[in-house]
């Protein structure tokens, strides 16, 4: 299989989650698999395993220190905003094309499937003048994007979709995760989307992400 990018209607919705029981399944597998987080905002040094990089490592099989972060994850930011704006916020300035060569460059050396984690939704600045759905395009990954059901999450995922189609990135499937317990399930909001978009959509409901292996294995499968 290839590489895949997930990228999400918006924050805090499960991707990460997603990502790491895709990871798991495909290190179960022996496929050696690479996650990339590229950019990461909220970091905290005291915290690594709570990070977006750190899971993605462990889910990996692989030990979660700041050198090891370091190798996927190119930008870290202590602040809980775009990247971009919280690299201005510390006087920094992100260069796109750096981001660019920093993905490339791992994925030229991956020994399996890579994973590439945005930072954000689809729309989510990377630097001051260039946007996810940007960066997804010019890696020319397809990706599957996660959203959830939540007031307003039909506009949002069709819109995602609609800018994904644009941009002619081809999208793999749509994810609907039920991030936390009392989130809303699934499945109303993936009935809903069937009548307004042809997509595959599948269904993560809340549980441990080792729990997750037959959304693994669809993913897995649409991925080749």
């Amino acid at each position: 299989m290839g590489s895949v990018f997930i990228t999400a209607t918006g924050t805090e919705i499960g991707k990460t989650h997603i990502s790491c029981a895709f990871l798991s399944r495909l290190q179960e597998q022996g496929r050696m698999p690479l996650p990339i987080k590229p950019l990461m905002s909220g970091f905290d040094e005291a915290d690594l395993a709570s990070s977006d990089a750190g899971r993605l490592l462990k889910a990996c099989g692989r030990k979660v220190t700041s050198q090891e972060i370091a190798t996927i994850c190119m930008k870290r930011f202590t602040a809980p905003l775009a990247p971009n704006v919280a690299a201005r916020q510390v006087g920094q300035t992100l260069d796109y094309d750096d981001i660019l060569a920093f993905v490339n460059a791992r994925m030229l050396g991956a020994d399996g499937p890579v994973l590439v984690e945005g930072a954000g939704g689809v729309m989510s600045p990377v630097t001051d003048e260039k946007l996810h759905v940007d960066l997804i395009r010019d890696l020319a990954m397809p990706t599957f994007l996660v959203t959830a059901n939540y007031l307003g999450s039909v506009s949002h995922t069709l819109s995602a979709l609609e800018v994904l189609s644009r941009r002619a990135i081809p999208v793999l499937g749509v994810i609907v995760s039920q991030p936390t317990a009392d989130a809303p399930p699934p499945q109303p909001l993936i009935e809903e989307l069937a009548r307004w978009s042809d997509v595959r959509l599948l269904a993560a409901d809340y549980r441990p992400s080792s729990d997750l292996t037959e959304l693994a294995d669809m993913m897995i499968q649409l991925a080749r």
